[in-house]
């Protein structure tokens, strides 16, 4: 149990940078929201922007934090701790640094709600983030978390930070591609974009999402096997 909370130590200002990057999106998402509503919106009535970046930069907190595990697992290697060791803690790390980064952003979105019912009286919540996800979206969400962390740590382990980079920034822009092309396949466009939305359509449509849940769930298992084999077979350098 000792290496868990000397992993936690070590690793702790990690967390400190995630909260602290929540706390600049929140930010930025109030002011965009009061400078909405004084020069656009008429009402006034405006979802709680701040609260819905808290949440994201908890997601990508938790990738940028794997694109540090190469030098977090060769630090703690070269200190002592046993490679089995390492792969036990730093998930356990990672799932906690998940769950204050939404405890956190869950209390920032209430006082981001609190503040518009002072500062406008009358004022309606349009979109609440936490209200709409229900709670078995947050185990998914953290589970999501700590397996890209994982496999983000081992693929830096085994190809580099180039190889890292090719993989890891292709995935940043990946949804926004699909979710662009789909729409623009719906609109019936005959652009690139909208060909590969009706690409990505008639994939979809190939397997029933049970099938394509059993895929998704060993090809995630496939992933973790081959990173653990990346970690016990990484060279240590000094």
């Amino acid at each position: 149990m000792d290496f868990f909370v000397k992993h936690w130590k070590v690793n702790r200002s990690g967390m400190l940078m995630m909260l602290a990057f929540q706390l600049g999106l929140f930010l930025m998402g109030v002011v965009m929201v009061l400078g909405i509503n004084i020069f656009l919106n008429d009402d006034q009535d405006y979802a709680a922007i701040g609260g819905m970046m808290a949440l994201m930069a908890t997601l990508f907190g938790g990738l940028v934090r794997g694109s540090g595990g190469m030098n977090r697992y060769r630090m703690a290697v070269s200190m002592g701790q046993t490679r089995r060791s390492y792969m036990l803690a730093d998930p356990v790390v990672t799932v906690l640094n998940t769950v204050i980064g939404i405890a956190f952003a869950w209390l920032l979105n209430k006082f981001e709600i609190w503040l518009y019912g002072i500062l406008y009286p009358g004022w309606e919540l349009d979109l609440d983030v936490f209200g709409i996800m229900q709670w078995w979206y947050y185990p998914i969400f953290i589970l999501a978390i700590c397996i890209l962390d994982f496999c983000f740590g081992a693929l830096q382990i085994r190809f580099g930070n180039k190889g890292f980079a090719a993989v890891w920034f292709p995935l940043c822009f990946l949804p926004m591609l699909v979710n662009s092309s789909v729409e623009a396949a719906k609109e019936g466009g005959s652009s690139l974009l909208a060909q590969i939305g009706r690409g990505v359509a008639f994939l979809i449509g190939l397997l029933s999402p049970s099938a394509w849940l059993a895929a998704l769930v060993a090809f995630l298992l496939g992933l973790i096997v081959l990173s653990v084999l990346c970690y016990r077979k990484a060279e240590i350098r000094a």
